[in-house]
């Protein structure tokens, strides 16, 4: 039997590196403006409101049992 971790064990990897590099940028970075940007909900969009990368990486961090502090080193 091959040992392979599952695809959304590898997407949540690769989703709190990325927010691990975004957090460490200076405020005036690009890619930290960009990650500010509070989104504005449309009220005419049905169904329940799409889940925001920031909501996914907050669930992620309660997964694994991490904290916004960790990404710092």
């Amino acid at each position: 039997m091959v040992c392979v971790a599952s695809i959304e064990e590898k997407f949540r990897e690769n989703r709190l590196r990325w927010f691990g590099h975004v957090y460490r940028k200076s405020g005036d970075a690009v890619v930290k403006r960009a990650d500010m940007i509070a989104l504005g909900s449309n009220a005419t969009e049905r169904g329940r409101p799409k889940l925001t990368l920031d909501a996914v990486v907050h669930n992620d961090m309660s997964i694994v049992g991490l904290c916004e502090q960790v990404a710092f080193d």
